[in-house]
């Protein structure tokens, strides 16, 4: 009898431990929450003078989401200076799209075009492109190819990250509207290119299609046209490319505003 009630006790001590063991394995196989960012120069922060809060926008936003989620954010962020929109889904996509199944809950934020559009907007004939069909022809082929990456960058993105995770899109700024950066005509050229040139073969710019692709995909929408070209000599640094640290602060509150508002 006394045998019998050691093993029976041993067997509890043996399931018990079985248990804790079990708990404890699941907890360290969890998957974690996690901030999964991709893009260019704006989002690796470059040119930021301002780092008390971290350095670009993307960096304060993760802090931001590890206050909002109750829980620490992991953060990766695959973007890196002169991306184009291709380079993000031929290079940074597959990172991004295993680090965005490793983590739940999971937010994913997208920026890019900036370097596509410098690829031929910053060239001496470009000024008076404007006036210029087939010049204009140029752009909308060139925005036709970066629709296509972003489109599939982004369904991508939505399909690893799930229906009910938060993909956030930024759009474009006009970075030579800061005063001295260019003549008036490529200051109106670059909005144009952005924001579309209605009557002409340019009728959807770049932030038209970003803002489109964000509706097919339920992405969230940060729209960054506006805020700066209210106030571009504040928002641009010196390089008439980068945000300024003020400008990068701004961001992350469109983003932190975006993101509270939901979907």
């Amino acid at each position: 009898m006394p045998n019998a009630r050691r093993t029976m006790l041993a067997l509890v001590v043996f399931i018990a431990g079985a248990i804790g063991l079990t708990h404890t394995m699941l907890d360290a196989q969890a998957p974690t929450a996690g901030y999964v960012a991709v893009g260019d120069s704006i989002e690796f922060g470059l040119g930021d003078d301002l780092t008390a809060d971290g350095i670009g926008y993307v960096e304060p936003f993760g802090a931001f989401l590890s206050v909002v989620l109750g829980q620490p954010v992991q953060l990766q962020n695959f973007s890196f200076p002169g991306a184009e929109t291709r380079d993000i889904r031929q290079q940074q996509l597959p990172l991004a799209v295993a680090a965005v199944k490793a983590h739940r809950p999971v937010v994913v934020s997208w920026g890019g075009g900036g370097n596509d559009i410098g690829r031929v907007l910053l060239t001496p004939q470009m000024a008076t492109c404007i006036r210029t069909p087939s010049c204009l022809g140029r752009f909308n082929g060139l925005w036709n190819e970066a629709e296509a990456a972003i489109d599939r960058t982004i369904a991508a993105l939505r399909e690893a990250a799930g229906p009910g995770a938060r993909i956030l899109m930024r759009t474009q700024y006009n970075a030579v509207a800061k005063s001295g950066c260019a003549p008036p005509e490529l200051v109106a050229l670059g909005n144009a290119v952005l924001e579309g040139a209605p009557g002409t073969v340019l009728d959807q710019g770049l932030n038209d299609r970003i803002r489109g692709i964000a509706g097919k995909y339920k992405a969230t929408l940060v729209d960054l046209f506006v805020p700066f070209a209210l106030n571009p000599n504040l928002f641009v640094a010196a390089d008439c490319i980068h945000p300024s640290g003020a400008g990068y602060h701004t961001i992350e509150t469109l983003f932190e505003a975006a993101y509270v508002a939901g979907p």
